[in-house]
């Protein structure tokens, strides 16, 4: 799934004529989603042979070269496993709660993993996409790998998880796909740390930026519709929701710059709007439940009643407004105010 985010501006300039001066919202601008896909692809290369007549000494060579090909693969592997290790000794620390150290390793693999894109879209995945060493050694890998790493580190850490592969519905193709469930503190959760790394306006982000928890320990409701597990058959039931409204928090927070205010309302904005005007607060944020489709309405609503409180209190002015939305169901209207 890759959401994004999308910025609508508007600007008003407040003379004291009345509200019928306030001039039209600039239309919101387009964005795109760009599917994902995933495929899971082996290559396996077949060994040939020699002639009959050079068999012995083709078996004799080639047994030599496997000796040293296995000397050469246990150093390699030797390798990761230090330089796994290492990664999972970075992210955890002694005196971390489990659901810390949950959330160490999902915001980890997110900053530090890049799905890989371009050798997807040109067939030419390495088999290292599809394992915890891609992730954490190369940090590329598809879900697969992101999955792998999260229960490698999870196993490192002492916590019960599990792998879970089926199929993911991104709301244009149905795709294989990989994910995790993890206990934490007795009860089993669903994670899916691919899903929270997103595409921002189609375009790959690199530095965790794009960091979402709409997939960070939910219960099995919040895949329906999306995620249809076929394996293993010892996944768990997850029915917990105590993390449901904190990742929405956390999802936006990025987004937030001080002073902001949560409304749970439109009677709450008027009062949010005053109180921020009496104390001569020129820039600040309303936060609004919205979804995509009512975001630009919210925004319409604030300037409206910015407009209004301007009036009232005999101001005049530019006002600027953006709303920032797409990230879980929240929409972020920042208000600027040039008063004149």
């Amino acid at each position: 799934m890759r959401k994004f985010i999308l910025l609508l501006a508007a600007a008003v300039l407040l003379t004291g004529c009345g509200l019928s001066d306030i001039t039209e919202y600039m239309q919101r601008l387009l964005g795109s989603n760009t599917q994902t896909q995933e495929t899971q692809e082996r290559r396996v290369s077949d060994r040939q042979l020699q002639t009959e007549a050079d068999e012995t000494d083709s078996l004799a060579e080639e047994a030599k070269e496997e000796s040293e090909t296995s000397d050469t693969v246990e150093e390699d592997t030797d390798d990761s496993s230090s330089g796994m290790e290492a990664v999972a000794a970075s992210i955890l620390s002694s005196g971390m709660s489990e659901y810390e150290i949950v959330k160490a390793i999902h915001d980890y693999l997110v900053f530090n993993v890049d799905y890989d894109y371009e050798n997807l879209y040109a067939d030419t995945l390495p088999d290292t996409a599809y394992t915890a060493e891609g992730a954490l050694l190369l940090h590329s890998a598809v879900c697969e790998g992101y999955a792998r790493a999260f229960n490698y580190l999870c196993e490192q850490a002492g916590l019960e998880s599990l792998m879970v592969y089926g199929s993911a519905n991104d709301g244009t193709t149905v795709l294989s796909h990989a994910w995790n469930q993890v206990r934490v503190d007795n009860a089993w959760f669903n994670v899916d740390v691919t899903w929270d790394d997103p595409l921002v306006n189609g375009e790959l982000v690199s530095d965790g930026s794009n960091i979402i928890y709409d997939y960070f320990l939910v219960p099995d409701s919040s895949l329906e519709g999306t995620h249809t597990a076929e394996g293993p058959d010892d996944r768990h039931v997850c029915s917990d929701t105590r993390y449901l409204e904190s990742n929405r928090l956390l999802s936006i927070e990025p987004y937030l710059e001080d002073p902001y205010c949560f409304v749970s309302s439109d009677e709450e904005i008027a009062p949010a709007v005053q109180s921020y005007l009496s104390d001569a607060t020129y820039q600040f944020q309303i936060v609004c439940d919205a979804t995509a489709e009512q975001a630009e309405d919210k925004m319409s609503l604030v300037l409206d009643t910015v407009a209004a409180a301007m009036q009232e209190l005999h101001l005049s002015g530019q006002i600027a407004a953006g709303v920032e939305y797409g990230v879980a169901d929240y929409a972020v209207v920042t208000v600027t105010i040039t008063p004149s």
